[in-house]
């Protein structure tokens, strides 16, 4: 297991739900992306789905409350034994394995088709990851598939950097890029990208984000007072509350196709 994904077990399984004010439990800040990728399923009609690193199945059963056709095959790929516990629909099969190693031989034959979905995965690859793991995505997928997915994008260089020096003055080694740059990435890593468009960003508190990752009340005072200096001009990424600092992590949805 990746240190990053280790070091977050302890929120894992029953707890997933609730973190960053139950965001990955929350049908209408899922619902532009289960909508996506509902019009490529239906578009490309594919054998099996796979959600690298679907975590408690929350999205397959959006999927399948949507009406996704009942003879594909849903398989959630995620290292955390905790998470894959959660998975209780009887049409989702879980396997334990990672988004940078899994193999399609391990999910289907080579008759069928695939297609690929993830959602806030990529910035646990880091700065120095996010390629080598899209070049294995691809290296799995056969031209024509779609991979549709959630990832952390900047639409402005500042808010990338300020991402940046948030996850590094927590000792995070997360990256969420510029989105010219993730576009960059998934282009050289054999990607054609169709169509993409921005989802509501999660809210992460200082109280929650110490608990995650183990952030003294000090190091987040610290943090607090660097992002008063650095961000006080930019609302949508950071506010003061009673109840801490909030910085907002923004996403984007990218309908990609191997080429």
């Amino acid at each position: 297991m990746s240190y990053e994904i280790k070091r977050e077990t302890h929120v894992h399984g029953k707890l997933w739900g609730k973190v960053a004010f139950g965001y990955f439990s929350d049908k209408r800040m899922a619902k532009d992306y289960v909508a996506a990728i509902m019009r490529v399923a239906r578009s490309c009609k594919p054998s099996a789905i796979v959600d690298l690193g679907g975590g408690t199945g929350f999205i397959f059963e959006q999927l399948i409350a949507a009406g996704l056709a009942e003879n594909v095959k849903l398989v959630i790929l995620d290292e955390s034994e905790s998470q894959l516990a959660m998975c209780s629909h009887p049409r989702i099969i879980p396997m334990k394995g990672a988004f940078q190693s899994f193999r399609r031989a391990d999910i289907m034959d080579e008759t069928g088709s695939m297609m690929l979905i993830c959602r806030s995965v990529l910035q646990y690859a880091g700065i120095f990851g996010q390629k080598p793991w899209l070049n294995h995505v691809r290296s799995q997928m056969k031209p024509g598939e779609w991979f549709v997915h959630q990832s952390g994008c900047s639409e402005d260089v500042e808010g990338a950097l300020e991402l940046d020096v948030l996850f590094e003055l927590m000792g995070v080694d997360k990256w969420v890029p510029h989105k010219e740059a993730l576009v960059r990435l998934l282009v050289q890593a054999g990607f054609k990208i169709n169509a993409d468009f921005p989802v509501p960003p999660v809210e992460m508190i200082s109280v929650e984000l110490g608990v995650r990752y183990g952030v003294s009340p000090k190091t987040l005072g610290q943090i607090e007072a660097d992002l008063r200096r650095t961000c006080s001009n930019r609302p949508d990424l950071f506010k003061i509350t009673p109840a801490g600092f909030i910085f907002n992590f923004p996403y984007r949805v990218f309908l990609c196709k191997a080429v």
